[in-house]
């Protein structure tokens, strides 16, 4: 501290260094005792500033005055520990924050989109919910790219508003001078650039500026109202406070309009300090604190100094200099307390402030120079404005770093972990759904399998069954089809009597009505054989069907597979047996014979008791008895089974009556057939009449009269009888007889082809079942692969959510510190 205030005398003597260089300016003609008191005391009044005093400028200039080597270069060195440089910092952390919050908000979006395609765990609404956030995350950074500190700096005209804000950039940057040379807001902010331009309102052109005079100029020629703002990019290098993000908002004087509002809104929410430039050669006005009375109504509480310029008039009244300092400094305490209510008295008086920004910046011109400062002074007491600048400067940057920090980083921060903790809750809420999801499917998967395996067992055991069932119904079919097809053999005369088409024994005629008769025949078989068949029939099969189908689908419990195995399992039209008997190929060989033959001729005699008296002598009494009931029956038009087995060459019509032979026995029936054949046998007439006379002899010649006369008899009724009527029974007859005979062949044919058509629509009916069950399985194969996939996804997706809960729990914490670093410390 001695040798901070030893180097501060040197400069107040004029003393540059260890040479004794003094300054001949024409300012400091004062003797240099006065000074030094008067510079003491200024030190005396600041001595807990220069103590604790992190200013740059204030150690740059003890440096430059003390050292006796001037800088040679306008570049200013930054000081890590400037209070700006908290804002700094704090601004590069919150925004490597938001960097990670940008891209953790866009992996959590992607990650949800993929996951919208399930409804039960993301719906519409959280989907738009989490893409709200990126575009929430995009604008806070957007926002954090442009925040800085912002101080704005109102006045009366012409009170050196744009003089305070070169003095603090140290360098003439803003047009001053005298007269009206602010007509509107302009912004000063740095540019990364080495050029220096601005921008109009409204306007993207850039329009470059080398030096003061040509932004004057570019000033005038924009005629802009003064609510417009030009933005001033000047090289952040060139300046320190630029370069630690500092923005200065020159405004027109607040006596120019009285659209204070629209001032306000359009430049003044977002400042974080506001200077309040008075003239100290007067006192402040009503438009000065009106203008401030609308930002505290707008603003809670704003950080407001007040900074009374061109106090170096006061050293031309050395005498009032003290008073008017009081006067002022008890009417701005007032105004910040009483009036504003934006802080106490100890505070107001740590805000207001005695300077000369023309002096201070003239001061800082030549020090870039490599001259002293105080080669720049204007009057008496130079030192202790120049100190009361600083001291100036030096809480401002405290005041505005710390309220930028709080007001800008703080909602910032606070909107993070919102945006964090939103998220975190609703990934905690997807995780629990996604793990009820997963259990789901992990039931569902259990239970596929199960039924999986449960269908391929009982699909082997019901194979079996049906396969046995099949079996068992085709040989039933068969062995029914064969008995009935049998009775309609043998009731086949029956059906024949029914066939009324004309009969005449012309070729053309009897061929025509034989092709009747065949086709009369298949279709009565057929009909019989349906009447009596297919409706039983076809009821087993479908119900063996139905049986079938019921154990098919009890296999497949599926509503949708039941509904599909249903339609191919049933029939578009009932199953309908098929009889193939082909009468007319069958029976294409059947001749008939129509010649009149005696029934009690010699050749019948012969066949007649040749070949039926050894049968008939086989035959028991019962057999006989049987016989002449058929006989009987066939007199009234019935045709009895035994008639069919007669000999081939005795038709029906004429067979004995059992009334003609009643006289004559066994015996003699025997005797006269042994002379007929001995007759027969003998040659010539003396045969005969030997066979005659014996017979005459034997018998009487009565008796032998009698019997040719009734044998005559006989012939002649028999002849007579033989009309078209006869000849159709005969032929009837005989076409029974060849009919039964092909029938009878072809009865196992045709009882194994209907077996075979039951067997085969059995079998299509269950290989179609088969079929359908296969196809359910081969699903269920693939639902079951479909859910291990979605399992595996549920496992991949759990994982990646844990995973963004971390990184939410992350953010939360950098968060934490951010604010435990630069917001509850301040």
């Amino acid at each position: 501290m001695a040798a901070y205030l030893n180097r501060t005398i040197s400069l107040v003597t004029g003393q540059t260094g260890p040479n004794g260089n003094t300054d001949a300016d024409d300012h400091h003609s004062s003797s240099s005792t006065d000074t030094v008191d008067k510079s003491v005391g200024a030190l005396s009044r600041h001595n807990s500033t220069l103590q604790t005093s992190g200013s740059n400028a204030s150690m740059n200039y003890a440096l430059n005055t003390t050292g006796g080597v001037a800088s040679d270069t306008r570049l200013y060195q930054s000081n890590d520990k400037s209070p700006l440089q908290i804002f700094v910092r704090a601004k590069k952390k919150i925004n490597d924050i938001y960097g990670e919050i940008e891209e953790y908000v866009h992996e959590t979006t992607t990650f949800i989109n993929a996951l919208h395609a399930e409804a039960e765990i993301v719906d519409k609404a959280e989907r738009e919910l989490f893409e709200s956030y990126v575009y929430k995350v995009a604008a806070i950074r957007e926002v954090l790219q442009r925040d800085h500190m912002k101080v704005a700096f109102f006045g009366r005209t012409s009170n050196g508003k744009s003089s305070v804000i070169n003095a603090m950039l140290r360098e003439k940057i803003l047009p001053s001078g005298i007269g009206h040379t602010t007509n509107c807001f302009c912004q000063v902010e740095g540019n990364d650039g080495g050029e220096a331009y601005l921008m109009t309102e409204g306007s993207a052109e850039k329009l470059n500026v080398v030096n003061i005079k040509q932004l004057a100029n570019a000033l005038c020629q924009e005629k802009l109202c003064e609510s417009s703002l030009v933005r001033i990019f000047w090289p952040r290098e060139r300046c320190s406070l630029l370069r630690d993000d500092v923005v200065f908002v020159d405004s027109p004087g607040v006596d120019v309009s009285a659209n204070l509002d629209d001032w306000i809104d359009n430049h003044c929410l977002n400042a974080d300090v506001f200077v309040l430039v008075l003239n100290a050669e007067s006192t402040m006005t009503r438009a000065e604190k009106q203008f401030f009375h609308t930002v505290s109504q707008k603003l809670s509480k704003p950080n407001i100094f007040i900074l009374n310029n061109r106090w170096d008039a006061s050293a031309n009244e050395p005498e009032c200099q003290e008073s008017v300092k009081s006067q002022h400094t008890e009417r701005c305490i007032d105004f910040l307390t009483k009036e504003l209510k934006v802080s106490n008295e100890k505070e107001a008086a740590e805000r207001v402030f005695f300077v000369s920004a023309r002096e201070t910046l003239q001061a800082r011109i030549e020090e870039a120079k490599g001259n002293p400062p105080h080669m720049g002074a204007i009057a008496e007491g130079f030192q202790i404005r120049y100190f009361e600048f600083q001291d100036f400067e030096r809480k401002f940057e405290e005041c505005i770093s710390q309220s930028a920090v709080k007001t800008k980083f703080q909602q910032h921060s606070s909107r993070g972990k919102s945006v964090s903790g939103d998220m975190r809750s609703m990934l905690d809420n997807i995780y629990e759904r996604i793990t009820i999801f997963r259990n789901l499917k992990q039931d569902q998967k259990n239970l596929l399998t199960d039924r999986i395996q449960g269908t391929e067992t009982q699909m082997m055991q019901v194979t079996r069954d049906m396969k046995q069932k099949i079996h068992t119904m085709v040989e039933e079919v068969e062995e029914k089809v064969s008995k009935a097809l049998n009775e309609e053999i043998w009731r086949l005369g029956v059906l024949i009597d029914e066939f009324n088409m004309p009969f005449h024994p012309e070729r053309l005629v009897l061929n025509i009505y034989k092709k009747e008769l065949n086709a009369h025949v298949e279709s009565g078989l057929g009909s019989n054989l349906r009447a009596r068949l297919s409706i039983a029939l076809a009821m087993n099969v479908e119900s063996a069907q139905a049986d079938m189908t019921d154990r098919m689908h009890a296999l497949v419990p599926n509503e949708q597979l039941i509904v599909s195995s249903t339609k191919m399992a049933l029939r578009s039209q009932p199953f309908e047996m098929l009889y193939s008997l082909n009468c007319q190929n069958l029976c294409a060989d059947f001749q008939e014979d129509l010649e009149f033959k005696f029934s009690w001729g010699i050749t019948a005699m012969i066949q007649r008791f040749t070949g039926k008296v050894r049968e008939r002598s086989k035959k028991n009494q019962p057999a006989l008895a049987h016989r002449q009931t058929s006989v009987g029956q066939q007199q009234h038009g019935v045709v009895s089974p035994v008639s069919s087995q007669m000999d081939d060459a005795t038709p029906v019509c004429l067979l004995p009556s059992p009334g003609l032979v009643a006289g004559i026995t066994p015996e003699q029936l025997s005797l006269i057939s042994r002379f007929a054949i001995t007759s027969v046998g003998g040659q010539g007439t003396m045969g005969g009449l030997l066979v005659a006379g014996i017979m005459l002899k034997t018998i009487g010649w009565r008796v032998l009269v009698g019997v040719g006369a009734l044998y005559g008899c006989i012939y002649l009724y028999e002849r007579l009888s033989w009309t078209n009527s006869a000849k159709e029974r005969t032929f009837k007859s005989q076409y029974v007889q060849h009919a039964t005979k092909k029938l009878k062949m072809i009865v196992d044919l045709t009882s194994a082809n209907c077996s075979h058509q039951v067997q085969q629509e059995l079998s299509s009916t269950f290989a179609r079942l088969c079929r359908t069950v296969d196809t359910a399985t081969t699903d269920m194969n693939e639902e079951l692969k479909t859910l291990e996939v979605q399992l595996n996804l549920l496992e991949s997706n759990q994982k990646q959510l844990k995973l963004l809960r971390n990184k939410a729990n992350y953010i939360q914490n950098e968060l934490d510190i951010f604010e435990h670093n630069y917001i509850t410390t301040q």
